[in-house]
């Protein structure tokens, strides 16, 4: 049997009992009627999504329809711009806003309809940044805040160098301990969901306290007599403020960062600076011994030159500034006042040499001093009957040894040379110090040939 022919049908065709008009019109039918039912194709809804890996606000992506069998299309698509189409392909969609949003496509003929739909994630437009406050100061340990300042991140990172703690997962960390001293630096990663950004940023912490100091008495009181006066250097790193305590002394600025203390008798004393920085504090204390005072100043070995060493050995002694000095270093310092005595030597043979008073020194051919003060001399003592040996100058040993001397000045100034070792020579300074000095060595060393003295000399006039 032939589809949709009776087996009636095709015997009365095959007998000739059915004209040809009517056997076409009945195949005509049978024809479209099988066609009708083959063309009845299914229909379908889908589409993909063409789009960058990075979903970070604003997202633009591009649609593919692969839907069959429509002949309407109807796209919606929430939050974004356009928000919806009835072409079979639209144009790229963009979305601005963060979060999930969902496309659909609805297609149809005129037998049946389908939808299909399917979500697109839209992160947050990302920026990065953070800042950092030290609490109190910037010495060690250094309490240190963090205020995050980014935005449109899900995910956060840090990482704290020499930090307790060391890292954090939190979008605000709060407060984070930096024990030592030096750069530390502090970095974060701000993640999306689909692209992460970095920032690092440094501090610089001072090294915790470590406090010392040193102390040196005035050039003066080197001998470490009493009365004396003693002057600190601070050696502290990382403090802010200071305390100085010294038990039976003068200290005379007891909170600056340095001090002068004034020890006014002999015995043993403890000077103590408590050293802050608002953090905490140390204590560093030293013992200093004061010697009774034997009211002499002894200093050995001193170098004097000859006129053409006045700047580089030097020819003029002053016992505040410890010793010899040169004329430059008088300008330099202005201390002319304190000059106590210059010395003479016409050049490197020694033959003519004498001690002479600053007020004198442009006399002598040396340059001016300023301030300078008057002194007396006995330049060649034995000339005037006073016998002085090493024995004798040895044994001054305080102030009342000097009174076996009854003479310091002469009439006409004397002079001496290097024909005699040890020679002395006594001088008596404007404000009544009486001293000697004894010359050990004459060495010739071309323009800067200098002898070498002992000087014992009275700190402070009558005591």
């Amino acid at each position: 049997m032939v589809h949709g022919i009776t087996e009636y049908q095709m015997r009365e065709m095959n007998n000739g009992n059915i004209p040809y008009r009517s056997i076409a019109v009945l195949l005509f039918t049978v024809l479209l009627s099988s066609c009708l039912k083959e063309t009845a194709v299914p229909i379908e809804s889908t589409f993909t999504i063409e789009a960058s890996e990075d979903k970070t606000s604003p997202v633009t992506i591009q649609l593919k329809n692969e839907s069959y069998g429509a002949e309407e299309y109807e796209w919606i698509f929430e939050g974004g711009i356009p928000s919806s189409s009835n072409e079979r392909t639209p144009a790229k969609v963009v979305f601005t806003q963060a979060g999930e949003h969902k496309i659909t496509l609805r297609v149809w003929n005129a037998v049946e309809e389908k939808t299909s739909q399917q979500t697109i994630r839209v992160d947050s437009a990302m920026t990065i940044d953070f800042d950092f406050s030290i609490a109190l100061n910037d010495i060690a340990p250094g309490m240190v805040s963090i205020t995050n300042k980014s935005k449109g991140g899900s995910q956060y990172e840090w990482t704290f160098e020499g930090g307790i703690p060391s890292t954090s997962n939190l979008q605000h960390p709060g407060t984070i301990t930096f024990v030592d001293g030096g750069e530390h630096k502090i970095h974060l990663k701000v993640f999306n969901g689909s692209k992460y950004e970095e920032l690092t940023k440094s501090l610089t912490l001072q090294p915790p306290i470590q406090a010392d100091f040193s102390y040196e008495p005035l050039p003066v009181d080197q001998d470490w007599e009493a009365p004396l006066t003693l002057e600190t250097t601070n050696l502290t790193t990382g403090g802010l403020s200071y305390r100085w305590v010294c038990a039976g002394a003068n200290v005379m600025s007891p909170t600056d960062e340095t001090t002068t203390i004034r020890f006014e008798h002999a015995g043993t004393y403890k000077v103590q600076m408590i050293a802050g920085n608002g953090k905490e504090e140390k204590i560093v204390e030293k013992s200093i011994i004061i010697q009774p005072n034997s009211g002499i100043i002894k200093q050995n070995d001193l170098k004097f030159g000859i006129n053409e060493a006045k700047n580089s050995v030097g020819c003029f002694y002053s016992a505040k500034e410890g010793g010899v000095v040169t004329s430059s270093k008088i300008v330099e310092k202005k201390c002319g006042a304190w000059i106590d005595f210059g010395f003479f030597a016409l050049n490197s043979s020694f033959n003519y040499c004498y001690f002479f008073a600053p007020n004198q020194a442009k006399a002598n051919s040396f340059p001016k001093i300023d301030n300078a003060q008057d002194a007396t001399f006995i330049n060649n003592p034995t000339s005037m009957g006073i016998n002085i040996t090493n024995a004798i100058f040895d044994n001054i040993k305080r102030t009342s040894d000097m009174n076996q001397f009854t003479k310091w000045s002469e009439t006409n100034q004397t002079n001496f040379n290097k024909t005699s070792t040890p020679h002395f020579v006594l001088v008596r300074t404007a404000d009544g110090r009486r001293g000697i000095i004894r010359i050990k060595e004459f060495v010739k060393d071309g323009s800067q040939s200098y002898i070498v003295a002992d000087v014992k000399l009275e700190k402070r006039a009558g005591e």
